[in-house]
């Protein structure tokens, strides 16, 4: 079993696309997950490699999971992280705070899958006056 860190950005009800595209992206998000878990390689799929454009150390792929090693980052958008939930020991969420339309839902319910909140911080974005961080731990 690995243990990776895991984010993940929600709208309100859990949504992370709409028809194959991405609700919303925002560089200053990028910028603090990239500041605050970018020391090691941080895994992609291709679909976000746009986003993480001009950062070193990011490697994308098809699918990050296949790739990723025990310690990785995993930064997903188009990929359900119910299969691969056993080997998350840090699932990071990043909420909108706002609803948006989606047809590709986050498919984990949190706490049952036996992981307890950490910490909170909100922070004001480039297109968001307010996106919540939240730290979850097994």
């Amino acid at each position: 079993m690995k243990k990776l860190t895991v984010a993940v950005c929600l709208d309100d009800a859990g949504g992370m696309m709409f028809f194959g595209k991405r609700q919303s992206r925002d560089r200053v998000l990028i910028s603090e997950f990239m500041e605050s878990f970018g020391n090691g390689v941080v895994r992609i799929a291709d679909f976000s490699r746009l986003i993480f454009d001009g950062y070193e150390k990011v490697q994308s792929s098809v699918n990050p999971f296949d790739c990723a090693d025990d310690g990785d980052v995993c930064f997903i958008e188009n990929i359900h992280l119910a299969p691969y939930i056993k080997d998350v020991s840090t699932l990071v969420v990043y909420r909108w705070n706002r609803l948006y339309p989606s047809d590709f839902k986050f498919d984990v319910d949190i706490l049952k899958s036996g992981f307890s909140l950490e910490s909170v911080k909100e922070f004001e974005g480039s297109s968001h006056e307010k996106i919540t961080k939240e730290i979850y731990r097994r």
